[in-house]
């Protein structure tokens, strides 16, 4: 069998998230859907990320496995989007791969999450930021940032329904700052950016890392409680969790 791996972008907008669920649109079910219509048999994909329902990745990666001799892999990326709807592409396929997905050594995952915060969201980026009114404090949010670097149990951040039974996880780093987006003309956007890298996350953790780091930038959460909250283990202490349009899966390593 071959194992071949894909790069693929989605707007999560439209989707109920990576994994398949009766009855709701998701993108490893339109993914299945266009490779099992071009193989011409049941194709199933596994991931190295899942996302939730409306989060969005620049780069998530894939894998299936197939028989030899049947469609080369270079032509696998036009071959896909060419079935495939607008909202889901394949970046590229690799094959020079040992073992399955699940054996794969992952790094680092890289997530950004975007917030405008200002009274009138601009209806063009509105489908990629979570909206907030009132002045954040992002000098409060990087202190309470630092708290949340290093090997922790995250318990207090992973929402319920999550199948991970181990909590611990490193985050190498976590950057809060203001970013200018450029569309047409040069026409300028300012928003919040919360970058997050780590081996891994937990279900929402990243969601509920930037709740709980945006109530501190509201004050509503002294930034040296992001501490005790950590140590707590326990989610009813942490803050909200952000809507997930805000949020990207940016890069795997």
């Amino acid at each position: 069998m071959r194992n071949i791996l894909l790069y693929i972008s989605y707007d999560g907008t439209d989707f109920s998230g990576w994994e398949l669920q009766p009855g709701k649109r998701t993108v490893r079910g339109e993914l299945e859907k266009a490779l099992t219509h071009l193989f011409k048999r049941p194709i199933s994909l596994s991931t190295v990320s899942r996302t939730d329902a409306g989060v969005h990745a620049l780069a998530n990666i894939v894998f299936f496995q197939t028989k030899p001799q049947t469609i080369p892999v270079k032509r696998l990326p036009a071959a896909l989007n060419s079935v495939l709807p607008g909202d889901v592409r394949v970046l590229k396929a690799n094959d020079e791969v040992k073992g399955k997905a699940k054996g794969l050594k992952v790094k680092s995952k890289i997530y950004e999450y975007l917030i405008f915060n200002g009274e009138t969201c601009p209806p063009l980026i509105r489908r990629y930021v979570w909206h907030l009114k009132p002045r954040l404090n992002l000098a409060a949010m990087k202190k309470a940032a630092k708290y949340l670097i290093g090997k922790h149990d995250f318990t207090s951040f992973c929402a319920a329904g999550g199948a991970e039974q181990d909590h611990t996880k490193m985050l190498f780093a976590v950057n809060i700052n203001k970013k200018k987006i450029k569309i047409w003309g040069g026409l300028e956007f300012e928003v919040c950016s919360l970058k997050f890298q780590g081996d891994g996350f937990l279900y929402k953790m990243v969601r509920n890392l930037v709740g709980t780091l945006v109530d501190v930038g509201l004050g509503r959460i002294r930034p040296e409680e992001v501490e005790i909250i950590l140590k707590a283990k326990d989610r009813k202490r942490a803050g909200r969790t952000a809507p997930p349009q805000g949020l990207c899966l940016i890069e795997i390593i």
